[in-house]
C-alpha cells in the first residue's frame, strides 16, 4: 500500500510539471530528450507484468497481512485478531470508517488492465494480451461489486471520453458483463498457439501458456457464476441462466478448461528482494517483529482446525510460547517458570475461560486482547522478562498462539498472491453437484478439493502434523483417516452444503474469497466465536464507499447506496446479491 502511495504521488508530480511546462513552450522544447521513447513506443507486455504484481500484492494486503494503517478486511472477521497496538479497538470491533478503504486503490490495477487492452493492437501477440486485459479486467469488477455494491463498469475508466464523474452501474448489469468479459476472454486464447519469448518472459504468472490463461479465465467464470447462486431468477430475466451456463461449461471441458490441477494455479510469488515485492509482514517491510506477532488467529479458526485434526493448524500456526498448566502451587500468584526450567504457567485457581490447548485463538471482536485467556495487566511486568525484545514491543499475551513462522519471512512458497487455485474450483463443482446444477460427484470434488489444499501447503502422509487436544501432543498425519473422516462428515450432514462451505474456508486462509462465500451462504457460523460487535453477531457484509469516493462523485454515489438495505453507506448494509436472501444473518 505504501508502494501505492509512493506511486501516486509520483503520478501527481508528473502531471504536475506536465502543466507547468506546457506553459512554456521553449521550454518544453528545451526539455524533450531526443532519445526518449512515448508510451506507445514502449511494448504493452511491460503493463502485463505491473498489472500482476500490482494485483497480486493487493490480494495478500486485503485478504490477511495489511499493516496497522490499514485493515486487514476479511481476515479480521474470520481468521485474525490483533493482539495490541494501533487501532486494536477499530479492526477488531469492525470500526472502519475513515481508515481509508476507498476502491480507488482496486481500481488502479483495473485501470492499467483496460490500458492492456487498448496497447494490444501495438504487440504482435495482441490476442494474447487482450485476452489477459479481458481476463483481469474481469477480476477486477468483480472484486469491487462484490466488495462495495453498485460500481462504475459502463462508464468506467472513460476519461478520454472526458466521463470523469462515471455512473455506478447496478450489480446485476456488472456481473452480466463480468461474464460477457470471461467468456470473450476464452474466445481469445482459444485462437493462440504460441506468443514471443519477449511476452512469455513479461508474463509473471503463466509464463504466456494460454491453455492455463484459458484455465483461469474459465474458472473465474465459474467462481462469478456461483456467486450468483441466490440470485439466478433475477439474472434470468436479464438474459442470464446463471444454472444453464455453468452446466454448459462442467459439461464441455474441451471448450471450457478450468483449473483442476494445482500446477496450473492462478498465482504469483513474491520475490523478496525488496519492500515492495516483499510479504508485507516480512523483515524487508517490518522491521521488528511486532506487526507480526500483533496479528494472531481468531478463535473461529483455531477451534475448527483443532475440532477437525487438520494438519494445517500446525502449518500456519505456532504452539502458545507460554503454555498454561493447571496445578495448585499455594497463593494467588501466577507463577511463569517451571521447576524443569521451561516457561509455563501455574494457576491455583482455574479459571473457565482460561484455554490449557497449546493452540489459542482470539475471540473475534474482542477489544481488549491483551486480557484474554487469564491475562492481566499485573503479569505485563513478567511478560516482558520473559524475552524484552518481543515482548517489550506491543507483542504481549504469549498464552495465546502466534502464525508460524513463514509468515515473517519476505518470501515463501506457501504465501503467494493467490487468484485462484484448484482448490477453489474443486469446491465450486462440489456445491453445483450438490445444488443439482452439474450431474458429477460431490464426495469426489470435495475429497479432491481437500488434497490440493493439502499439497498447496505440502502436507504429507506420515508427517507430525495433527494435534491431538486431549493429550497435547502432535501426532502422525494419516491422510486416509483424515478424508474419510471428513467424507463421512459430508455424507452424514442433513444440510451437505455446511461441510463443503466449512473445508472451502479453511482451504482459502489467506484470500478474501472465503469471505464472500460466508456472505452468500452463511457458513461456516462465525458469530458463535464473536465476543461483542457493535451490532451484535451480525458481521459486516460490504466495505463502504468513503468520504473520498462521495466527494468527487457525489450524486452516482448517493444513487448507490439508496440500492442498499438499508440505504446507509456502512458495513452492514446489503448490496443486491445479499438483499432478500436472509444471508448470512
Amino acid at each position: 500500500m505504501k508502494s501505492l502511495y509512493k506511486n501516486f504521488k509520483l503520478v501527481s508530480a508528473f502531471i504536475f510539471l506536465l502543466l507547468f511546462f506546457s506553459c512554456n513552450k521553449k521550454l518544453t522544447e528545451t526539455n524533450i530528450s531526443p532519445n526518449a521513447l512515448n508510451a506507445e513506443q514502449v511494448d504493452p507486455g511491460f503493463v502485463m507484468t505491473d498489472v500482476l504484481s500490482r494485483s497480486a500484492m493487493e490480494m495478500v494486503l486485503a485478504g490477511f497481512a495489511g499493516n496497522t494503517s490499514q485493515c486487514i478486511i476479511d481476515a479480521t472477521m474470520q481468521y485474525v485478531q490483533q493482539d495490541q497496538g494501533e487501532g486494536v479497538s477499530i479492526k477488531n470491533t469492525f470500526g472502519w470508517k475513515g481508515r481509508g478503504w476507498g476502491y480507488r486503490n482496486f481500481y488502479l490495477p483495473l485501470a492499467n488492465s483496460n490500458y492492456l487492452g487498448k496497447r494490444a493492437k501495438d504487440s504482435r501477440d495482441s490476442t494474447f494480451l487482450r485476452g489477459v486485459s479481458l481476463t483481469m479486467q474481469g477480476y477486477w469488477f468483480g472484486y469491487n461489486t462484490s466488495g462495495w455494491g453498485d460500481v462504475p463498469f459502463s462508464e468506467a475508466m472513460r476519461g478520454e471520453d472526458n466521463i470523469l464523474i462515471p455512473v455506478y452501474d447496478g450489480q446485476k448489469d456488472v456481473f452480466k458483463g463480468i461474464l460477457s468479459y470471461l467468456d470473450e476472454a476464452n474466445d481469445a486464447f482459444s485462437n493462440i498457439q504460441a506468443v514471443s519469448e519477449f511476452t512469455r518472459s513479461a508474463d509473471i504468472m503463466f509464463n504466456g501458456d494460454t491453455h492455463k490463461w484459458r484455465a483461469f479465465a474459465n474458472s473465474l467464470r465459474l467462481r462469478f457464476l456461483m456467486r450468483l447462486s441466490e440470485k439466478t431468477n433475477e439474472m434470468k430475466d436479464i438474459g442470464v441462466d446463471v444454472k444453464a451456463e455453468f452446466n454448459k461449461m462442467v459439461s464441455d471441458p474441451g471448450r471450457y478448461p478450468v483449473i483442476l490441477n494445482s500446477a496450473d494455479n492462478a498465482i504469483v510469488r513474491l520475490p523478496g528482494t525488496s519492500a515492495s515485492d516483499s510479504y508485507p509482514l516480512g523483515a524487508f517491510n517490518q522491521k521488528t517483529e511486532d506487526p507480526y506477532r500483533r496479528q494472531k488467529p481468531g478463535a473461529p479458526f483455531v477451534n475448527f482446525l483443532k475440532e477437525m485434526r487438520d494438519p494445517r493448524l500446525t502449518v500456519w500456526l505456532k504452539p502458545v510460547d507460554v503454555p498454561t498448566i493447571i496445578e495448585d502451587k499455594g497463593g494467588d500468584k501466577v507463577i511463569m517458570t517451571g521447576s524443569d526450567g521451561k516457561v509455563k504457567r501455574f494457576l491455583k485457581n482455574f479459571q473457565e475461560d482460561v484455554d490449557t490447548s497449546l493452540f489459542v485463538g482470539l475471540p473475534i471482536a474482542l477489544a481488549n486482547p491483551d486480557n484474554y485467556n487469564g491475562n492481566s495487566g499485573n503479569d505485563r511486568s513478567v511478560i516482558r522478562n520473559l524475552d524484552p525484545s518481543i515482548y517489550n514491543g506491543g507483542a504481549a499475551n504469549p498464552f495465546v498462539s502466534y502464525f508460524a513462522p513463514m509468515f515473517r519471512e519476505n518470501k515463501s512458497p506457501y504465501l503467494p498472491g493467490v487468484f485462484l487455485t484448484a482448490t477453489e474450483v474443486n469446491f465450486i463443482l462440489a456445491e453445483a453437484a450438490v445444488r443439482g446444477w452439474i450431474t458429477g460427484s460431490a464426495g469426489d470434488y470435495f475429497r479432491q478439493g481437500i488434497l490440493a489444499s493439502l499439497k498447496q501447503y505440502n502436507v504429507n502422509d506420515g508427517d507430525m502434523r495433527v494435534y491431538n487436544p486431549e493429550t497435547h501432543q502432535i501426532e502422525a498425519y494419516k491422510q486416509d483417516d483424515f478424508l474419510n473422516s471428513m467424507t463421512d462428515r459430508l455424507n452424514n450432514a442433513t444440510d451437505k452444503l455446511l461441510p463443503i462451505m466449512e473445508q472451502k474456508w479453511v482451504a482459502l486462509f489467506t484470500t478474501i474469497e472465503a469471505w464472500f462465500d460466508w456472505r452468500r451462504t452463511g457458513y461456516p457460523d462465525l458469530g458463535k466465536n464473536l465476543v461483542n460487535g457493535p451490532q451484535g453477531e451480525k458481521i459486516p457484509v460490504r466495505f463502504y464507499f468513503g468520504d473520498s469516493e462521495k466527494n468527487f462523485n457525489e450524486d452516482n454515489v448517493n444513487k448507490a447506496i439508496q440500492n442498499l438495505e438499508p440505504a446507509v453507506d456502512d458495513q452492514w448494509s446489503k448490496m443486491w446479491l445479499l438483499r432478500g436472501t436472509g444471508k448470512p444473518w
